[in-house]
């Protein structure tokens, strides 16, 4: 295979992926209609406070042989008393401890090649975030979204 031929295909792939997350944002998104003006207040409060890992990898693997990738949105909420713009300022080192511990641990379903095991998955992912900004800077993690390469949204 030519490298113009690899080349062309890694960008087919790369725009066929980003035009298929990006439909799943715009899916996921919610409209704030017939929420309470109490409850749009306490939501953007929450989401002011934390930083969004949208599209995380995760590699599936059976038997040494890779099936499947499992695409996962991950939300860190940021804890109370912690200086936010600085722990923002760190965002590049989540993201690459997000990524490492996305493709070093086995985060799928045992029993469904399209799942994820969302327990083990939080349990990773938080201690990747507290290796990144610290144990006192991390609150909650949520998965916001997960997306199988096969095929079926999660």
């Amino acid at each position: 295979m030519s490298k113009k031929y690899a080349l062309a295909r890694a960008l087919a792939a790369a725009l066929i992926a980003s035009t298929l997350l990006a439909g799943l944002a715009s899916a996921s998104g919610g409209s704030s209609k017939g929420k309470e003006k109490g409850e749009e207040g306490a939501e953007a409060e929450t989401s002011a406070r934390s930083m969004d890992a949208p599209y995380l990898a995760v590699p599936v693997v059976r038997d040494g042989t890779l099936v499947n990738y499992l695409f996962v949105s991950i939300r860190i909420e940021i804890a109370q008393g912690v200086d936010l713009w600085q722990t923002r300022e760190r965002a590049h080192f989540l993201r690459d401890a997000l990524v490492r511990a996305s493709h070093a641990n086995d985060l799928s379903n045992p029993n469904d090649p399209n799942g994820l095991n969302d327990a083990r998955a939080i349990e990773v992912y938080r201690a990747a975030a507290i290796q990144a900004l610290g144990e006192q800077a991390v609150g909650g993690v949520s998965i916001v979204a997960t997306y199988s390469s096969q095929g079926s949204g999660i």
